[in-house]
């Protein structure tokens, strides 16, 4: 058995273009890697075109000179900083988004949020996701980024990777293979951080880790034992980040292997630390127990982002990102970019007072605006100075809701399909459209959409019609007695069966709460007693973590082209935001975690079955295994959906230029990176 969670990520729409290099220009050209590794034209996400969405970059765009902000200039010529043609790698990346125009420097994005997590301001959050491979503008294929090319020999195992020479941290020291091998090998790779064992995920499609190999400075291989088919595409999502977020030059400082003798002091100086483990885990924002937000607190950690901090969050009420002088991004004319100078940050305690702010024209965006929000953006857009600009959903409905097949209490009864079939037929569908998603939308189950190469139309459309009777009837297979007051009994403890439906507070604008207060009433009607208790979304995690959730809310990804294969947690339990099996999650990423439970053999069968299908190395196997793994998911009906997606929206400063008019949005493609903020510019 295998161990592999999977991240985030993707689907696969048009023929494309990506990113080579030239010998003496910065070039962008046709990639010309093997179709069944990069260029899975089979896969094929929905009808929208072209036009509907952000173009592709074009090829044969070619820069030899560079120029830069004026803030920088003043630097370089202060001495401060060398000339840009030093900063900049010997190729840089050159952006040219059709549609786009050459852009204006200067001007702050004011960006407000509400909490102190690092993802809470989204602006800078999504676009650090930038790896050696990213999206293409699209979300249908990867294209390269810092990794100018890519080589993949015929059976997918062996991967080497062409790094940009002479591209550079934002403190100006090379960024070079050491520092990928640092993060594999000396991280990840290494025992006492990692506990012995290398982290399931991007890097371990099968039993074994990889094999990390240096060339030359600038390149590097790869090698799995099994055939690894989606990687390049998996590492567009967020933990392909981790591969480029290790500065070696900076971390080896708290690293045993390269400063033995300088550990101790460290750790007596640094609170929190108690060996050098743990003194490593708080300064890394990448490995196995570190956290992603030291780059937030730590102005002195090197990136590789278009803006870095300069005023940390969580010393005030804002926080300031600055250009990276050392950004290795460029237009056509070779305009280093970004264009915006600065990413300024505010903080509130609550959503309320924050829109009220954003609605009165204090700032460029806000994340996370609800569809209950749309009309008052719309109706304010003069006062607000603020454009509505739609994204397509890549979801598979718009909330699922579970029941903990694997709950120590509930997990007998969760179990039992006949029980979430009656679950199903209980919910009046049309009516939660109505009021909670104002009408929008039609009833549907969890799963990949209709235009997608994996739609199931049995996992789509099984058990929706809103049927009292069928649901009693299946509810009699299940706990068939019932008290004085009409509620069902548990047979296991002769008592009223109830149980507790634990919703996150912050629900992503998708209405978890209103949602599991309609549930309530329609279980109430075939004798279920369910308890509603919201809780933020820390205190959700951890019982997540100690598989304590006994049913609950969430989102739906997977929908959209091929999502379902790299986010797949409605239909594979290997992640933890799949509370219909979360102990078998748990187990899986840890077999030695005291919450996780072993699953059955047919749901390890289930689980071999789909890595089968990360492994695979055509297009087409692909999707022949994955089809297979919905079916499955289809026959045991696991997890229950309300309807169909819901476009969203973002709203931008009118100001903004260089904005598609449309993009596909949510967590995979990374938000807004998705259409290279770097290049947005204040036009007036």
């Amino acid at each position: 058995m295998r161990k592999l969670p999977l991240f985030i990520t993707i689907m696969i729409l048009l023929s494309m273009f990506l990113v080579a290099c030239g010998q003496d220009e910065a070039t962008v050209a046709e990639d010309t890697q093997p179709d069944d590794v990069s260029q899975p034209a089979d896969e094929t996400a929905d009808e929208t075109t072209e036009e509907d969405m952000a173009s592709e970059e074009p090829a044969d765009v070619t820069v030899s000179e560079f120029q830069e902000s004026p803030m920088l200039a003043e630097r370089v010529a202060s001495g401060d900083l060398p000339p840009v043609d030093e900063r900049l790698p010997a190729q840089p990346r050159v952006i040219s988004v059709e549609g786009s125009d050459i852009g204006i420097y200067g001007g702050d994005f004011r960006d407000p949020f509400v909490g102190d997590a690092f993802w809470a301001s989204q602006m800078i959050y999504y676009i650090s996701r930038r790896g050696l491979v990213n999206w293409n503008q699209g979300f249908s294929d990867w294209e390269p980024n810092i990794a100018e090319s890519i080589d993949v020999n015929e059976d997918a195992t062996v991967y080497t990777f062409h790094l940009r020479e002479g591209l550079k941290w934002s403190d100006g020291v090379p960024f070079t293979a050491d520092d990928v091998l640092f993060a594999i090998n000396d991280i990840m790779g290494n025992e006492e951080i990692n506990g012995g064992s290398f982290p399931a995920g991007l890097l371990k499609p099968g039993d074994d880790a990889p094999v990390a190999e240096k060339i030359d400075d600038y390149t590097f291989t790869i090698t799995f034992s099994t055939s690894y088919g989606m990687f390049l595409i998996n590492m567009c999502g967020y933990p392909g980040w981790e591969l480029v977020t290790a500065p070696k030059h900076y971390l080896e400082q708290f690293h045993i292997d390269y400063n033995p003798d300088g550990i101790d002091a460290l750790i007596a100086e640094t609170e929190g630390a108690e060996d050098w483990v743990s003194l490593f885990q708080l300064h890394s924002a990448v490995g196995p127990g570190s956290d992603p937000a030291v780059i937030s607190r730590d102005v002195d950690y090197p990136t590789l982002f278009p803006w870095v901090y300069t005023e940390p969050m969580g010393t005030g009420t804002q926080f300031v990102a600055e250009r990276n002088p050392y950004f290795y991004w460029v237009d056509t004319e070779g305009n280093q970019l970004p264009y915006l100078d600065r990413i300024v940050g505010t903080a509130y305690q609550n959503e309320e007072t924050m829109l009220v702010d954003v609605l009165a024209g204090e700032y460029d965006t806000m994340a996370n605006a609800t569809n209950e929000q749309r009309s008052l953006f719309f109706e304010n857009q003069d006062q607000s100075g603020l454009t509505v600009y739609p994204t397509l959903s890549e979801g598979g409905g718009t909330v699922s809701i579970h029941f903990n097949m694997t709950h120590p209490e509930f997990g007998e009864i969760f179990s039992q399909k006949d029980f979430r079939i009656a679950m199903s037929y209980a919910i009046n569908r049309e009516e939660v459209i109505d009021i909670v998603y104002f009408g929008q939308g039609v009833p549907r189950q969890i799963s990949p959409v209709e235009d997608s190469p994996l739609y199931n139309e049995q996992l789509t459309n099984q058990y929706l019609d809103y049927d009292v009777d069928l649901a009693n009837e299946y509810l009699d297979n299940v706990l068939p007695d019932r008290d004085a007051d009409g509620y069902r009994i548990d047979p296991a403890t002769g008592e009223r069966f109830n149980f507790v439906m634990t919703v996150q507070d912050g629900d992503y604008g998708l209405r978890f709460t209103d949602v599991a207060e309609l549930l309530k009433g329609y279980y109430d009607a075939v004798g279920i007693e369910m308890i509603v208790e919201v809780v933020n979304n820390e205190v959700w995690a951890e019982r997540a973590e100690n598989n304590e959730l006994e049913s609950s809310i969430f989102t739906s990804e997977g929908g959209y082209g091929i999502t379902a294969i790299t986010d797949p947690r409605y239909y594979v339990p290997i992640q933890n935001q799949g509370v219909w099996g979360m102990g078998w999650a748990l187990w899986y990423t840890d077999p030695n975690n005291e919450a996780g439970i072993e699953p059955p053999q047919e749901i390890k069968d289930h689980i071999d079955l789909y890595e089968r299908v990360l492994q695979a190395p055509t297009s087409e196997e692909r999707l022949e295994l994955m089809a297979q793994v919905l079916q499955t998911a289809a026959d045991n009906f696991w997890v229950l959906g309300i309807s169909t997606p819901l476009s969203s929206y973002r709203p931008l400063s009118s100001s903004l230029a260089n904005i598609p008019d449309s993009w596909v949005g949510g967590w995979n493609p990374g938000g807004p990176a998705i259409v290279k903020p770097e290049q947005w510019y204040f036009s007036q």
